[in-house]
């Protein structure tokens, strides 16, 4: 019997391997493959007399015909080659040619082939094969049957049939109640159990039980099913497969032939293949890929299954053992952990376990495949190292540090105490990056990085937040004021003098903190309310350090100071004007421009419109700001013209508020005579938001200024209130469409259907169309089909300083 079962175990592992495997006779014809090595091959082999050397590139077939013949005369053969792939690539495999000895003769060979680029998809293989693979390839010489769930039906072979002594043809429903009736009383119980808890919890069971036939003749079977499920985990069938063991006999030196045949096969794998005999509890198979994973013979294992318990990691083991409560219950099981070779060396397993009970449900034996993984484990390792560690400087980024952060805070909570982050900028690193080089830059980090490790504690978390800006996490504080002590020495080891080649480098920094739980409760918070803190600490003055305050909440902080810089920004002469130029869609020739306000802000650079237009439309200071443009504008057409150049049109940005002013057009014209500059060279673009509550007013403002000469476009059409009664009552001489449209204007869909409907519409109305935001050739290609007269946007030009117009007024087009 233990042969016996020696041969089912042989056959299941063989054809579940994940490793191709072809059973070659003398002639060199494949008589068996396994599905892996269809994989390999994308071959079914199902013609007669495939040869495996058919399926080798022709330049190898030759030698792969001699390495054959070898393995003919008993020698073991191992050799790489190419082969023909039926997807028309080629593939590189090793393959080791195993003479298959019987009788003192070869009869045949098994090639074990190896695709070494698959090695580490094969694990994913493994698990996705194993449930359709290893029920398949029960089939043979069984009776078989499955259960479909959601029809409610069952299906059974003919040899089913034949096992319960039934006719195929007679009127019979293969349910669970009518097989139960086939079953005698102790195995009824039991296997209706097996049944039920397969079904509810998609798990396998094997049992052995007598049945009656109607002739009254008793059978003695042994079941084994699996469930499948689908990709949102339902159980949706029931394999299995009945043997009727009653005449069963094993021939002794048949099992001794295939015991050898499959032991070459075993001790020519990597894995490991072991099978234990719980009553016993000696390993009753233990193949050489056992001995090479842990390191110690593997004959030492047979007989002693303690020698492998004492390999495991003693931190792995509870886990392990956890394990092998599910074997107890029939449950097949997968498990990593680590353990030590013989010489001390730890290595990672992944370990699958398939337990056999009897028919009482007592566990009899276990079998199992072992695997070396510590080289994927490493693997991974070093990935999720790069993916939470800065480069620089080897401290963890800042993701790891929130996530960190995240745990910290559950021990704080549970223990109720502080916890602070210090977020930490590095003053003036971006001039020392750009004057000095960023290799010099890499340095000074790392030489800060290693200083501020020896400055902390082991318990305290270090981390790279940003380019220039370090984060440090400092837990159970005592009281708030620590904080002064830790920062005023962190601060005084970061300035001390910093030697790199010749440089002697010297850097201050500024610090902010937050407290866990007065500034926040989460992560997020705590991080966000320290950066504020550390920019308000390089405000007041740099190598300083600030605790988090609610005043310093980001959008009031910021807020208030743009509304305060706003007021002197006008005198301090930080504004400044680009243009953008607006041209024919075909010819490219420059038609107008239109004037950008910007604003160069001393503390924090460019300040987006988005920012300070709402702030200045807020403060009624749009109407200063819009008085400044006007006459900046037509200041620089005045000096465009005294260049000798031939001006175009400037469109201006003009807000209701600005409008409603009284005094406007009188402002506009004085301005224009100013500077002697033609009327008909300024438009001013009006969004309808900004119109609609003052119509009236707006339009009697829209007609005075018309009559002089000056034109007016309506922005951002097709977005917010847009309207066809303002196309026909204000007149607009010029229509933009907005480019939240252009950008999608490519897709065939609803906002392609609005921009053809707007181009439609300027065109029945006469009116001069403007496409903003043109980027992509795609973009142009459709508005010059749907006949859009003039574009604007990064496809023609960027916003440009006036002495790069003046070049292109000087080319005309672009």
């Amino acid at each position: 019997m233990i042969m016996k079962r020696l041969d089912r175990l042989n056959t299941q592992l063989l054809k579940e391997y994940s490793e191709g495997i072809f059973f070659i006779n003398c002639e060199g014809d494949i008589m068996f493959s396994n599905e892996a090595a269809f994989k390999l091959t994308g071959n079914e082999h199902k013609e007669k007399s495939q040869q495996l050397t058919a399926l080798i590139h022709t330049s190898k077939q030759q030698q792969a015909q001699d390495f054959f013949q070898r393995a003919l005369q008993g020698e073991k053969v191992q050799f790489s080659t190419t082969i023909n792939h039926n997807t028309k690539k080629e593939l590189h495999l090793d393959i080791t040619l195993i003479p298959i000895i019987v009788s003192e003769q070869v009869a045949g060979v098994y090639a074990v082939c190896r695709d070494d680029s698959k090695e580490q998809e094969r694990s994913n293989h493994i698990s996705k094969l194993e449930t359709h693979l290893k029920m398949e390839q029960k089939l043979a010489n069984v009776g078989s049957w499955y259960y479909d769930v959601r029809e409610n039906k069952s299906y059974w072979s003919p040899q089913l049939y034949n096992i319960y002594g039934l006719n195929p043809n007679q009127h019979f429903t293969p349910s669970l109640k009518n097989v139960l009736q086939f079953v005698n009383r102790c195995g009824q119980k039991r296997l209706e159990k097996a049944v039920m808890e397969a079904l509810s919890t998609g798990g396998s069971y094997t049992i052995e039980y007598t049945l009656l036939r109607p002739s009254g003749e008793e059978r003695t079977v042994f079941e084994q099913a699996d469930a499948l499920v689908d990709e949102q985990g339902n159980i949706v069938q029931l394999i299995g497969v009945v043997h009727d063991i009653t005449e069963s006999k094993v021939i002794t030196n048949e099992l001794k032939q295939k015991e050898q045949q499959f032991q070459t096969i075993y001790n020519n794998l990597d894995a490991g293949i072991w099978s234990v005999d719980v009553q016993s509890n000696e390993m009753i198979v233990c193949s050489s890929g056992v001995s090479n994973i842990y390191g110690e013979d593997a004959a030492k294992f047979l007989g002693n299954r303690d020698l492998w318990e004492s390999c495991i990691h003693p931190e792995d083991k509870p886990a392990v053992a956890k394990g092998q409560h599910q074997l107890q219950k029939g449950k097949m099981i997968r498990q990593q952990y680590r353990i030590y070779t013989k010489t001390g060396e730890m290595k990672w397993v992944k370990d699958r376990c398939i337990p056999t009970l009897d028919e009482n449900g007592k566990l009899m034996r276990i079998d199992g495949i072992v695997e070396d993984i510590t080289a994927e484990k490493k693997y991974m390792d070093h990935v999720e190292y790069l993916a939470t560690h800065d480069h620089v400087t080897n401290l963890p980024n800042r993701r790891k540090f929130e996530r960190e952060l995240k745990n910290f805070i559950r021990q704080m909570k549970k223990e109720r105490d502080l916890l602070a982050v210090f977020y930490l900028g590095l003053n003036r690193f971006k001039h020392i990056n750009d004057t000095l080089g960023h290799d010099v830059g890499d340095r000074l980090l790392q030489r800060i990085a290693n200083r501020l490790k020896k400055c902390v504690t082991p318990d305290v978390m270090l981390a790279r937040a940003g380019e220039d800006e370090l984060a440090i996490c400092f837990l159970s504080l005592a009281h708030i004021n620590e904080c002064q002590k830790l920062a005023a020495a962190l601060l005084q080891e970061i300035e001390k003098e910093i030697t790199i080649d010749d440089f002697s480098l010297y850097v201050t920094a500024s610090i902010g903190i937050s407290i866990y739980p007065h500034d926040g409760e989460d992560a997020k918070m705590l991080l966000t309310n320290a950066n504020l803190a550390m920019r308000r600490a390089k405000e007041v003055g740099r190598s300083d350090w600030q605790l988090y305050s609610p005043l310093m909440d980001s959008e009031t902080y910021k807020s208030y100071h743009l509304e305060k810089g706003l007021r002197n920004a006008l005198l301090q002469d930080e504004f400044f004007i680009e243009y953008q130029p607006k041209v024919h869609t075909n010819s490219r020739e420059i038609d107008s421009i239109e004037a950008l306000i910007r604003w160069n802000h001393p503390e924090w650079g460019r300040v987006s419109p988005e920012d300070f237009i709402p702030l200045a439309e807020e403060t009624h200071l749009i109407i200063e700001l819009g008085d400044w443009v006007i006459q900046h504008v037509c200041k620089q057409l005045q000096q465009w013209k005294n260049q000798g150049l031939q001006i175009v049109p400037v469109s201006i940005n003009v807000s209701s508020k600005h409008l409603l002013k009284r005094g406007f057009v009188e402002h506009v014209q004085q301005t224009l005579a100013h500077y002697n500059i033609d009327p008909s060279f300024i438009e001013f673009e009006v969004t309808e938001s900004s119109i609609i509550q003052y119509e009236e007013h707006v339009k009697k403002v829209m007609d005075e200024l018309k009559k002089i000469g000056v034109t007016f476009a309506l922005d951002d059409f097709g977005t917010g209130f847009s309207s066809l009664s303002h196309l026909k009552d204000f007149e607009f001489n010029t229509l933009k469409i907005d480019k939240t449209f252009i950008q999608h204007v490519t897709d065939k869909g609803k906002q392609q259907a609005i921009t053809k409907s707007i181009l439609y519409l300027a065109h029945a109305l006469n009116m001069k169309v403007i496409a903003e935001g043109v980027e992509t050739k795609e973009q142009l290609v459709f508005l010059q089909k749907h006949e859009c007269s003039f574009i604007q946007g990064y496809i023609v030009s960027q916003p440009a300083a006036p002495q790069k117009i003046a070049e292109y007024l000087k080319m005309r087009f672009l």
